[in-house]
């Protein structure tokens, strides 16, 4: 079972990619008395290695990143107001007034929007265009390098959807924490909880070079896209919902999914009465950039449906989330080395 009230503590902690220290810290406390071989790496991967329950064959490597998106202080003016320069992606729409931290005091502020009718240029083209009003006459503390993030409001709204931030990263690390709880796996499985995914899977690759992995599979978000949609807007392509179970992605930004592994997932998932979707998008996966960078390993990515991922308020279903636990632990412990031979025909 998942644990509701580590996921609340997961989301409210601030890691912007680069700084995900207050992440692994909880991470580390709570993995700490369960496992033996726990080490953190150059980069700041917090890595686990859950040795087989018999000789092993096969090493299979699970990743979460720990970071989200946020901001670095460029720049601090007497007059106290901060500029920021974007750490990750960021949808612009977003951020006026949206509500941040600042800094390792996490500072209270609001990201600047001035009223609309005194915004003559409402096309706002980087987040180099923002400033964050902490209130303050001075530079208060803040010093360039701080990071920003959204402020963490987690909140139950229904029995089983929960709100938050950074879901795409802190979901996927609870469950390699409840994977980390269960029975001892048939082969030795790495678990990773990675750095800087958010400015390039740095710390994920690093890791995988370092494990040299048969089996890599990544789980992070996927945006849930099953909101209503304008009349004139084309509704073509794959709908991933909210609730719809575990996301298996086709394809990401880099490369194509490796099919016999996806099958074995499909195979999986059916026998166990495992609900699961695909997903089309050109999301940004760890699996797909280690697949770009090593000829030995077989990559996967499984996805959590997270509705307005990258806003500084996102909706979970907890049900999406048990059963990627689920699906998960299930394929690992049914898994062959014949699962993860490649079939090439001409």
């Amino acid at each position: 079972m998942i644990d509701v009230g580590l996921l609340e503590k997961l989301s409210n902690a601030v890691a912007v990619a680069g700084a995900e220290s207050e992440v692994r810290k909880l991470i580390r406390d709570q993995i700490k008395d369960k496992v033996v071989d726990l080490t953190v790496d150059a980069l700041g991967n917090l890595i686990v290695r859950r040795a087989a329950g018999s000789e092993s064959n096969l090493k299979i490597m699970l990743t979460a990143p720990m970071d989200e998106i946020g901001f670095m202080v460029s720049d601090v003016g007497d007059n106290g107001l901060i500029s920021v320069h974007s750490v990750g992606r960021h949808d612009l729409r977003y951020l006026p007034a949206a509500r941040v931290v600042v800094g390792s005091a996490k500072t209270p502020g609001v990201i600047m929007s001035p009223p609309i009718h005194r915004w003559h240029d409402q096309n706002t083209k980087a987040v180099d265009d923002f400033q964050i009003d902490t209130g303050a006459t001075g530079k208060g503390g803040i010093k360039v390098g701080d990071r920003a993030a959204f402020m963490g409001m987690f909140a139950a709204l229904t029995d089983t959807v929960v709100r938050g931030k950074a879901f795409e990263s802190r979901a996927a690390c609870a469950i390699l924490i409840a994977l980390l709880d269960g029975d001892p796996f048939p082969y030795d499985v790495y678990v990773v909880f990675s750095t800087q995914k958010k400015v390039g899977t740095r710390g994920a690759q690093v890791a995988a070079n370092r494990i040299d992995p048969d089996l890599l599979i990544s789980v992070s978000g996927v945006e849930a896209d099953d909101i209503p949609r304008s009349p004139d807007e084309d509704d073509r392509g794959q709908i991933v919902r909210l609730g719809g179970g575990p996301v298996l992605n086709l394809k990401d930004w880099v490369y194509v999914t490796d099919r016999p592994m996806l099958d074995y997932l499909v195979a999986t998932a059916d026998a166990n009465n495992i609900p699961y979707q695909f997903s089309t998008q050109d999301a940004f996966t760890e699996a797909g950039m280690i697949a770009t960078l090593r000829d030995k390993t077989v990559t996967v990515d499984v996805s959590l449906p997270v509705r307005y991922l990258q806003s500084p308020l996102s909706l979970l279903n907890l049900t999406d989330v048990e059963n990627t636990a689920q699906l998960l632990r299930t394929a690992i412990m049914s898994l062959t080395p014949n699962t993860l031979l490649k079939k090439v025909t001409s």
